[in-house]
């Protein structure tokens, strides 16, 4: 019990360290906070194309059974 004990107390305290800089020694950015909602201004007053049929004729199933 004490081996697996031991082996996640070293998991959890070895892997969750994070370097504060990078390879050249240099810090790493900050990360910078979203602005919500999120707007693409090329789709601006873009509509989805309406669903088209593929056939223009109706396409008739055979109904299982007699009385359908």
């Amino acid at each position: 019990m004490a081996v697996f004990v031991l082996v996640g107390f070293v998991v959890l305290a070895g892997g969750n360290g994070s370097p504060s800089a990078g390879p050249d020694g240099k810090p790493y950015p900050r990360p910078t906070p979203g602005v919500y909602p999120v707007k693409f201004p090329e789709w601006e007053g873009k509509q989805r194309p309406l669903p088209k049929p593929t056939v223009s004729y109706p396409i008739r199933f055979p109904s299982p059974g007699a009385g359908r």
